[in-house]
């Protein structure tokens, strides 16, 4: 009895209900069930999808430090506004940590930048994926830290961004860490081998992590919480888009223009249409079910409401990174159909002279760029061009064959045009160079068809125990942090019941603080601000000139006939943020840095002798109006020589104005 149990097969274990009728699945097994369903929803993620998310990010912390470095000198460095030996005596928070710390004057700051900037580059490229990814994190969150007092929700998007990612495997596709892996394991030695187009499982296998889950359920979080918090009134009458188009220190020209010309009904069907597309977003990117259709509709709205965004408000890096994020929502289904979409518009044959090594070496650039097998490769004939492209029926040589395998490439339609226009011309004559002296070109690189054959590793059973082991850690690390989310989101926004507020341990406000990856969502809520304001230096120099050091113009005290102020985004929330009173202790580097201003223009005719920092304010016009009311000058800080006496006949200096709060207006908002 025991034998033939033993021989025979498993029998797998059922309930039996109450009635004798059909057994159900037990417990574990509806258990087992609900979790392939949630994991095959939620805890997923295409590695193209993770290679394309890599790429726009990578672009995006580019651009953003390239932002930042415009004005590295003012605000980053000693030279600054607000110095870096300053920040260190006064930090701005309880948890700071930034790299941008240790460099102090400007040329260290520029190197600061430099390398930052590397980071980034290294990181879209898909080089040492895993290194540059954590690199690109920490330059990315410090760059926030060393000047928190132009934080906003846009500086929170990109933190928590490339923290989440710095888990994930970016790496995997459309990188050159993708590339020398796959060339490890195979190496296309003769055309017949480039045929055969190895394309290794990890290619295309899902990764599975607790990130994965965070990522996008974060995503669509912000949406929600965008909504719920706005429950103001002006939500509610519509008239949040009129103000918000006439806060001249935030819009663009744009957004001057708009305001201007739109009917106010129909700022008021924006506004509503705002909070639709908002909460649409919320269900579409979490709704479980329906994603091949849910998704792109969700990508389509965020580049939508984004992009207006954009356009008309100078918002830092919130809008792109919004976009940028929203690639991370394309699943395994939509690449198939972008990759066969591709394929039958660009699909093309290439025929490779087989004696030639450049021509090998050409068709294994782009066999390695060809993520959608749109290339097939074939031998051509003996002696004759090193590339050809067979195209519905057609043969063509020369230029037109290598437009032909470039426009087969993922944007490659694109990348043609872009190459024409660029090359002036160039194109054709590096063609014809090629295909004409193609032993040339071999003999300078020492090229030769005979490689030695590459040698593979035999993995051993450590690797896998210890993979095993860094995935645990690397679950472990991410549960703690889903807890420190979940913690933030009660405690960070202003819709949550006051019940679930808690005061927040020690190790949960560090984990949150030092990369600052707060939850925190709701902008222009419950309501927008209503009152405009901008920073404005009235100085005078040695020699009775009277200037804003800050713009080398005059200064410009009247914000009544403002259209628009044309302020970056760091600019405008640093003078929206140092008029503050909790702020007022970062006055002191904004004085030093006017008093050394002729040091550092190298005149000292430009020694100024007298200055005082206004905040210049008023109030956005009701709907139905166009013109701003109750303007108004507020004096943050004024400074006079000490013992200086104006010159015979020059007029005298003005008394010093008294200081006084800017924070509120008549206790309006």
């Amino acid at each position: 009895m025991e034998s033939a149990e033993a021989d025979g097969p498993a029998l797998e274990r059922v309930e039996v209900g109450p009635s004798g009728g059909t057994p159900g699945p037990s417990f574990r097994e509806r258990l087992r069930r609900a979790r392939r369903w949630f994991a095959a929803r939620y805890l997923v993620a295409d590695p193209r999808t993770l290679g394309l998310a890599r790429i726009v990010v990578g672009l995006l912390l580019c651009a953003n430090t390239l932002r930042h470095w415009n004005v590295a000198e003012r605000y980053y460095s000693n030279d600054g506004v607000l110095s870096t030996h300053y920040l260190l005596y006064r930090p701005s928070t309880e948890f700071n940590f930034s790299l941008f710390s240790a460099f102090a004057t400007s040329p260290e700051v520029h190197v600061a930048f430099a390398a930052a900037l590397v980071c980034h580059a290294c990181f879209t490229l898909g080089l040492s994926t895993r290194v540059f990814s954590i690199l690109s994190c920490v330059w990315a969150t410090s760059l926030d830290q060393r000047l928190i007092l132009v934080e906003n929700g846009g500086y929170v998007v990109v933190n928590l961004l490339t923290f989440w990612l710095a888990f994930l495997p970016t790496g995997k596709r459309f990188s050159v860490d993708a590339w020398r892996r796959a060339r490890r394991e195979h190496r296309a030695d003769t055309v017949a081998d480039l045929a055969r187009r190895h394309r290794p499982p990890w290619w295309t296998a899902e990764h599975r992590s607790l990130a994965s889950f965070a990522i996008v359920v974060n995503l669509g979080i912000v949406y929600v919480f965008n909504v719920v918090n706005k429950y103001g009134d002006t939500w509610r009458r519509g008239s949040t888009v009129h103000y918000v188009l006439h806060l001249d220190r935030m819009v663009t020209g744009l957004a001057v223009a708009l305001r201007e010309h739109l009917p106010y009904p129909a700022m008021q069907a924006a506004a509503h249409l705002t909070l639709v597309v908002e909460a649409l977003l919320a269900v579409l990117i979490l709704w479980p079910s329906h994603r091949r259709l849910a998704r792109p509709l969700a990508m389509a709205l965020m580049a939508g409401l984004h992009g207006t965004l954009g356009v008309l408000m100078r918002l830092g890096p919130f809008s792109w990174f919004m976009i940028g994020w929203s690639t991370l929502l394309l699943q395994r289904t939509h690449w198939e159909a972008i990759e066969a979409s591709h394929r039958r518009r660009f699909a093309v044959t290439l025929a490779l002279a087989p004696e030639r090594p450049l021509a090998l070496r050409l068709g294994r650039l782009l066999a390695a760029l060809d993520a959608t097998d749109s290339i097939t490769f074939v031998e051509g004939t003996p002696r004759g061009p090193l590339l050809e492209a067979r195209l519905r029926g057609e043969t063509r040589t020369g230029i037109a064959a290598y437009r032909a395998a470039l426009r087969a490439l993922p944007g490659g339609p694109i990348a043609v045009v872009v190459v024409a226009l660029l090359s002036l011309g160039l194109d054709r004559a590096i063609v014809h160079l090629v295909e004409a002296h193609p032993e040339r070109i071999e003999r300078f690189f020492g090229w030769d068809l005979r490689e030695p054959p590459l040698v593979t590793a035999h993995a051993g059973h450590l690797p896998v125990f210890v993979t095993r082991l860094r995935v645990g850690l690397r679950e472990t690390v991410l549960a703690f942090f889903l807890v420190c989310a979940v913690s933030a989101l009660i405690h960070d926004n202003k819709s949550t019941a006051p019940v679930l507020k808690h005061a927040q341990p020690w190790l949960l406000r560090a984990a949150l603080g030092y990369p600052r990856i707060f939850q925190g969502w709701g902008m222009f809520a419950p309501n927008p601000v209503r009152e405009d304001g901008v920073g404005a230096i009235d100085a005078y120099t040695i020699d009775g000139r009277r200037i804003d050091p800050l713009t080398g113009g005059e200064p410009d005290l009247d914000l009544s006939d403002a259209r628009g102020l044309g302020l970056g985004q760091i600019e405008q929330d640093y003078w929206n943020r140092i008029r503050l009173d909790r702020n007022r202790v970062y006055h002191k580097p904004l004085g030093d840095y006017l008093r050394a201003w002729h040091e550092r223009t190298g005149s000292p005719q430009d020694e100024l002798v007298a200055f005082d920092v206004w905040w210049l304010r008023d109030r956005c016009p009701d709907p139905g109006n166009l013109t701003p009311t109750d303007h108004e000058r507020v004096c943050l800080m004024s400074w006079r020589k000490p013992g200086y006496r104006t010159p015979p006949g020059t007029p005298s200096l003005p008394p010093r104005c008294k200081e006084a709060s800017a924070e509120k207006k008549d206790g309006r908002p």
